[in-house]
């Protein structure tokens, strides 16, 4: 290997373990605006937390999944698909709920959440940092 090619790989890999870090400190973020949210009568200020996480995961992966393995960028589609239709939803119900920051706020989504995408990411997140 060209020292230049090992430099680009260093860097790819300083980028995806930059990336998956931003990923794992807003999956912690989330798990923590959802449970508040389940715990407070699914109050909307809760809500926008997770909104705001949603988006910024969202984000992180459409941007940086390229660097994963293609298991890991099939688990990002999923993780990106479910986000896409939630965020949509989210929007529609906000502007027709109008929920002050203490109103309830809820909607259905046939769309579940994809727990073993997730589980996978933050796997890869675990051994890159251990290592």
């Amino acid at each position: 290997m060209k020292f230049s090619q090992h430099l680009g790989a260093m860097k790819d890999e300083t980028k995806k373990n930059e990336f998956l870090g931003k990923l794992f400190i807003n999956f912690k973020r989330s798990d923590k605006a959802y449970k508040m949210y389940m715990q407070n009568n699914k109050q909307f200020l809760f809500a926008k937390i997770l909104k705001d996480c949603n988006d910024r995961i969202l984000d992180l992966l459409v941007e940086n999944s390229y660097l994963l393995s293609d298991e890991l960028i099939k688990d990002s589609l999923e993780l990106i698909f479910h986000l896409d239709i939630w965020i949509e939803k989210w929007n529609y119900f906000e502007i027709e709920q109008k929920p002050k920051i203490d109103d309830s706020f809820a909607f259905e989504n046939e769309h579940t959440f994809p727990h073993d995408a997730v589980q996978n990411l933050l796997k890869e997140f675990e051994a890159t940092r251990d290592s």
